[in-house]
């Protein structure tokens, strides 16, 4: 879908109907054990596109320092405060819906999370993302496989980070167990 709608959804979360969040978002305890190892002293602000269950954000927050943003749509957003988070988690977190994407371009953050959410946006939704945000870290996991989002995502990581790391792969990720999963770390130089 290359055409713009008005909450940025590629067609895979438009067709997706009722249906629960569990259905397209496993809890990945790989996730933690991974932002442990990169981000093991991390305090500061982040933003997590794509949330999911909320599995990474709430342990993160009960964790580490952080001020927590997420970017979503509504209806994930509405399931993340009925479902998902006790209404005192809920309250911690600033949301951004996917119809109003642009705002985040007005906030600096310290991290930018992404895990299997990009490529799943429509083209000018992730280009403009990695065109306009602005981070000084970030945490992603994905495949990318579509358009030319694996090269843009890593020159963008290039371009922005002091360091980047892209050689460890995940292969315990449901669906992903025999080609893996890239795992992208980019770090400011105080963070290393």
């Amino acid at each position: 879908m290359k055409e713009k709608n008005s909450n940025n959804l590629n067609e895979i979360w438009i067709n997706q109907g009722d249906n629960p969040l569990e259905i397209y978002c496993g809890d990945q305890v790989e996730y933690l054990r991974l932002f442990d190892k990169h981000f093991k002293n991390f305090s500061g602000s982040i933003l997590e596109i794509g949330a999911g269950t909320g599995y990474l954000c709430k342990y993160i927050m009960r964790n580490y320092d952080v001020d927590y943003s997420i970017l979503d749509i509504k209806k994930n957003i509405d399931e993340l405060q009925l479902k998902y988070f006790s209404e005192e988690e809920f309250g911690k977190i600033k949301f951004t819906n996917s119809s109003e994407y642009t705002n985040v371009f007005k906030e600096e953050y310290d991290l930018f999370i992404a895990t299997f959410v990009l490529p799943e946006t429509p083209t000018y939704y992730w280009k403009d993302i990695f065109k306009n945000i602005k981070t000084n870290n970030c945490f992603m996991i994905d495949d990318g496989p579509v358009d030319d989002y694996e090269n843009l995502r890593n020159q963008w990581a290039e371009d922005t980070f002091d360091s980047t790391d892209e050689s460890e792969w995940i292969y315990t990720v449901t669906g992903y167990k025999s080609q893996g999963i890239q795992l992208t770390i980019g770090k400011a130089q105080s963070s290393k």
